[in-house]
């Protein structure tokens, strides 16, 4: 499938340079960089600008690894992807490896009924990365 010409364009988080300029990220890797930094930034901790933005999954480290555990981080990142106008629809699965991060693996549907699927790891640390980075 092609990108997604609506999607938007923004600063690469990574603060990498092309060219003598701040490299930018459009389409899909715009969305991706976006959920990332929404998963990854605490609630509220930005509210001066950006009201309700963030999530707390950083609540669940320490937590006991079961299904309990999975449907709470589950939820939140629901919750969080709620937040993103940019997606219609997305079902998010979550699991555990054998070393105990937490595997998401989402399916996201856009407003022009386009769609991707992102896998992501919730690490140890807390910080949530792309799967293979």
């Amino acid at each position: 499938m092609e990108d997604i010409v609506e999607l938007g364009t923004d600063l690469n988080c990574n603060w990498e340079f092309k060219d003598g300029d701040l490299q930018l990220v459009d389409n899909r890797a715009n969305i991706k960089q976006s959920i990332l930094n929404r998963l990854n930034c605490d609630y509220d901790s930005l509210d001066l600008f950006y009201y309700e933005y963030g999530s707390v999954l950083s609540n669940f480290l320490g937590w006991k690894h079961d299904d309990e555990t999975l449907e709470f981080i589950r939820l939140e990142i629901e919750d969080t992807l709620n937040q993103e106008p940019r997606l219609t629809d997305f079902d998010v699965e979550v699991s555990y490896d054998k070393i105990g991060k937490v595997l998401i693996d989402l399916y996201i549907v856009f407003n022009d009924d386009s769609d991707f699927s992102l896998s992501l790891v919730l690490e140890k640390g807390g910080e949530i990365v792309a799967d293979g980075e």
